[in-house]
């Protein structure tokens, strides 16, 4: 993983009272969401989903709330949920670090609209 990444997350309406739990458990997580990101929106799609974005973001599980953040996550990975079935329908998760194949993705939602781009630059 590089140094910095950008980062994108969305969840369902459906899923948000489960990744609301995570602010009870990490107050850090929290004010990563709510207060040091680069773009919020409530209601992304006109449906209720939340999205966050960060850029140039450090990135690390040592930090609290980004392993409060990647445990949800993974919460989601293993549909996790009694209440909810295929909990990959209901969130978007991409990271893209400084290194070329340094790149996590994970889930479904809003998967046509959110995603990553590659171009040449010159």
């Amino acid at each position: 993983m590089g140094y910095r990444s950008s980062v994108a997350l969305a969840v369902s309406k459906e899923l948000m009272p489960h990744f609301l739990t995570v602010f009870a458990k990490c107050p850090e997580a929290q004010a990563m969401v709510f207060k040091e990101h680069d773009r919020m929106d409530e209601d992304y799609d006109g449906e209720g989903t939340f999205f966050v974005y960060w850029d140039q973001v450090k990135w690390y599980t040592s930090y609290p709330e980004v392993e409060a953040i990647e445990n949800f996550l993974a919460d989601c990975e293993l549909d996790d949920f009694e209440d909810l079935e295929n909990s990959y329908e209901h969130y978007r998760f991409l990271r893209l670090g400084e290194d070329h194949d340094d790149l996590d993705m994970m889930g479904h939602l809003c998967s046509y609209d959110i995603g990553i781009r590659r171009e040449l630059t010159f």
